[in-house]
């Protein structure tokens, strides 16, 4: 695994124990037996609606569904295509989880300078180089072990074999000489944020985002199922005789295929940003492409501490962060669990607010 790069100081090599196989191995039998029958309902299902469309005999001398009008069919085909779709996307997604530690293996090398790393899926896997100047923290291990890098971005190093994670974590933390925070907060962008400079000075902060490529691959898909529905159904008129119904029916269908297909680009997918410069920070929500922006000057931050729970339950205790302005206080971000977090979020955004940072107790 380390070839080029000089032989690692430390090897781990981390499996499923024998017990997690075969839970795994067991439920996923049960769970791929379940798939296959509620796929096979569903399809078959589909395949007689479609039969039923595809016939170019008016509805009522059809010989499965007769008098159930094109509409109600074409309907019921989104409805089940829907459900089908769901039915599958779900079961791949637990499938994958539970056969990852019946066949898989991760494979972690370090020494003084970085890791290396191979989360094993079969001859397809690649193998990943980290220096630790490119990170900031390795964060304790919770089901995974992980490094926080200095952009706000989380590497998955390890996820099975979770007896060694702890002492995996342990030597990385030794090696590196990096703890479960980062050193500076200022300098690492906070956990699951990603931050941009402006051309004018300044910089955004958002939630870390890909453009969305995969969510406009499966709107894609959506627009063209709404489409091709509305082209069954203007055919259907000319066999089963025009109606006012059907028209409107295949105008709606055109018209949410193309609200559908205006969000699938990605300049249209909703979401949040804060444009930061000193003393001045600026929501934007992005809304159908455009944004609303409301500005807030700002004195100082504030860290404040809240404990809930109702009675003769223990109390959860969450952590907010407020913006203090000539107008009163503003919630920034809503309650968390996570004091690090939020206090890492403060230390970073007041940094280059360029105001104090406050930390309140209930």
């Amino acid at each position: 695994m380390a070839d080029a790069r000089g032989t690692p100081d430390w090897r781990f090599r981390l499996r499923a124990t024998a017990q997690r196989k075969q839970f795994n191995a067991g439920a996923l039998l049960i769970w791929c037996a379940i798939g296959v029958a509620g796929a096979k309902v569903g399809l078959d299902v589909l395949v007689a609606v479609l039969q039923a469309l595809r016939l170019p005999v008016h509805m009522n001398a059809r010989s499965s569904m007769p008098g159930v009008p094109a509409l109600g069919l074409v309907l019921g085909g989104l409805l089940v295509s829907a459900a089908l779709t769901g039915w599958l996307w779900m079961g791949f997604r637990f499938a994958r989880f539970l056969v990852r530690p019946v066949i898989g293996e991760d494979q972690v090398a370090m020494d003084s300078k970085g890791v290396t790393w191979r989360q094993w899926r079969g001859p397809w896997s690649e193998v990943h180089h980290l220096p630790y100047s490119d990170v900031a923290a390795f964060p304790e291990p919770v089901g995974s072990v992980t490094a926080l890098l200095h952009t706000g971005k989380i590497v998955e190093l390890a996820s099975v074999g979770e007896l060694e994670h702890e002492a995996l974590w342990k030597r990385l933390c030794g090696l590196s000489e990096l703890g479960v925070t980062p050193k500076v907060l200022t300098d690492c962008v906070p956990e699951g944020r990603e931050a941009i400079a402006l051309p004018g000075g300044g910089v955004v902060l958002r939630r870390e985002w890909d453009g969305g490529i995969e969510r406009a691959w499966a709107l894609g898909g959506v627009v063209f199922l709404l489409l091709a529905s509305a082209a069954v159904v203007m055919w259907r008129q000319g066999i089963d005789g025009s109606t006012v119904e059907g028209p409107l029916f295949a105008v709606a269908l055109v018209g949410l295929a193309g609200w559908v297909g205006l969000k699938a680009w990605p300049s249209f997918q909703a979401r949040r940003e804060w444009e930061i410069r000193p003393g001045v920070l600026d929501k934007l929500r992005y809304r159908s492409g455009w944004p609303v922006r409301v500005s807030h000057r700002v004195k100082s931050l504030e860290v404040r501490q809240d404990e809930t729970g109702e009675l003769g339950t223990p109390e959860w205790v969450y952590f907010s962060l407020f913006l203090n302005t000539s107008k009163g206080a503003v919630r920034l971000e809503r309650g968390s669990t996570s004091a690090q977090y939020i206090h890492h979020l403060g230390q970073w955004l007041a940094h280059r607010l360029k105001v104090p940072l406050k930390v309140l107790a209930s």
